[in-house]
């Protein structure tokens, strides 16, 4: 393999970005190198579960090295962000920055994204949801009955409830049986529209995309004046490969991108490709997220597909509120009991088998501050970002009340975790204030992109993965533009997912 050429684009990772960016430039005719460090996920077709992933995450290694990344074990949620969302908002702790782009600008793609990845849902009930150009893809799912009795609980004492858009290859002829292992688990039916089912086996399919895995990238390469990248650096078995090619896109995920380019230094750019202003792994932001759980009975109710509701009534405000607030949301049946100490797990099994989960999420707000402490090549430590603490108190509060109001009894946790962390390479029109311009292309260095997470300025408070693969078609689109100079590719036509 060294110094193989041959490739239109090398793409560093299989994730939301590098699968979706994958299957946009084989579909316009280029010839794509796709690389991932892990393997595909273990998947015993004749167990009676599929895997679940806290047990991947007792075992060494990235729990996201897999083909298709993370997307493997996700929910499968794919929102468009809110309006407000690309605009600046003023929190109680700070300032949400306006995005470089708008949500008309995103909006083609969005619509293009919900098509590839099979998108099934209905704006009915959110106020939040933002204009569309045509309705989703397919109907949302049906409720499951218990799930059913609580929406009309809800719904009774005033409380409006949506449907979860879902990536699901439900409905006849479809491989969904709306089973209990879903959210944080692979599908052994490939069922769920993650990255690797949705867009890197189409993708794949066409002829124009190779996919090398258990392969490690050690860093980008570049002319020797540091403007344009003219390959990269792999390791396969403790044995170094050259792969050149114009146009190479990182889509590690975070930290794993902002990483590679530190590592990619060079006497042009020392402290890293994209970081002559020192912004490289600046700006993390995500979701403060907490969760509560409303007890359904004595009987347990496990053994069924939950994941189908949310209130998004509360996005931009709430009542005697003056910030934006948040949404709840759902989850699946997770046994996140098998996470907590033997003392208490008995409890939290209990609970969790009797109850549904709801996730409430605020937006954590990036600051020039937050992200990543690099100690040469490593992350030694981060700097969270803001957390909007009384509104995410009273987010829970509304949460609390909007269940009991319907006749729940409610047990509810105060932590709150990071979720759906975003920033670290953001995308801006400024060198001196973002790291990669408005196609995701690294400032300074021509033919570098970043396809992930990493380059959203702000988490809003919905689940950011549609918004991931909106933005790689987008940079797809891009890309195959200075390819071949066609700027009719962005209208080219999908084959989208059932």
């Amino acid at each position: 393999m060294d110094g193989a050429g041959g490739y239109d684009a090398v793409i560093i990772g299989s994730g939301a970005g590098g699968s979706t960016l994958a299957y946009r430039l084989a579909s316009g005719g280029r010839r794509v190198l796709v690389v991932e460090q892990g393997e595909a996920v273990p998947i015993d077709r004749t167990a009676p579960s599929n895997p679940y992933l806290y047990h991947l995450l007792k075992t060494p290694g990235d729990p996201a090295a897999f083909v298709g990344g993370a997307t493997k074990f996700y929910g499968a949620s794919l929102y468009r962000m809110r309006q407000s969302d690309f605009r600046e908002v003023l929190h109680e702790a700070g300032v949400s920055p306006a995005w470089p782009i708008g949500y008309a600008e995103l909006e083609p793609y969005y619509l293009q994204a919900e098509r590839l990845y099979g998108v099934r849902g209905a704006p009915d009930g959110d106020p939040s949801e933002p204009p569309r150009s045509a309705p989703f893809p397919h109907p949302p799912l049906p409720h499951d009955p218990v799930v059913a009795e609580m929406i009309g609980r809800l719904s009774k004492v005033g409380i409006e409830v949506s449907a979860i858009p879902r990536g699901l290859d439900y409905g006849p002829g479809g491989k969904c049986v709306l089973c209990a292992d879903c959210d944080a688990h692979a599908c052994a039916f490939d069922a769920k529209m993650d990255a690797e089912t949705a867009a890197l086996r189409p993708a794949i399919a066409t002829g124009n995309v190779e996919l090398w895995t258990g392969v490690s990238c050690r860093k980008v390469l570049t002319s020797d004046d540091g403007a344009r990248a003219t390959g990269v650096l792999l390791v396969k078995d403790g044995v170094e490969h050259v792969v050149n090619a114009d146009i190479v896109a990182v889509s590690c995920g975070i930290p794993g991108s902002a990483l590679l380019l530190r590592r990619s230094r060079t006497e042009r750019h020392p402290e890293g490709l994209g970081n002559d202003n020192g912004l490289l792994g600046r700006y993390l932001g995500g979701h403060s997220s907490g969760v509560i759980f409303p007890l359904v009975g004595l009987r347990s109710i496990w053994g069924r597909h939950t994941k189908t509701f949310a209130i998004n009534a509360y996005h931009d405000g709430a009542p005697d509120w003056p910030w934006p607030t948040g949404v709840l949301q759902v989850a699946g049946q997770v046994p996140f009991w098998e996470g907590a100490s033997r003392l208490i797990r008995p409890l939290v099994k209990a609970i969790a088998k009797r109850s549904l989960t709801i996730f409430y999420m605020t937006e954590a707000l990036p600051t020039k501050e937050s992200g990543l402490v690099f100690d040469g090549d490593e992350v030694k430590g981060r700097v969270a970002p803001l957390h909007n603490a009384k509104t995410f108190a009273h987010l829970r509060q509304l949460a609390v009340q909007a269940f009991r109001k319907a006749g729940y009894m409610v047990i509810a946790r105060k932590r709150d975790d990071l979720w759906h962390e975003v920033g670290t390479a953001r995308f801006g029109h400024d060198p001196q204030s973002s790291v990669t311009d408005v196609d995701c292309q690294v400032h300074g260095v021509s033919g570098l992109y970043v396809v992930d997470a990493s380059v959203l300025p702000t988490a809003g408070t919905v689940n950011t993965g549609l918004t991931i693969i909106a933005l790689a078609l987008r940079t797809g689109d891009a890309i195959l533009r200075r390819l071949s100079a066609q700027p009719e590719v962005a209208n080219k036509p999908f084959a989208p997912a059932r």
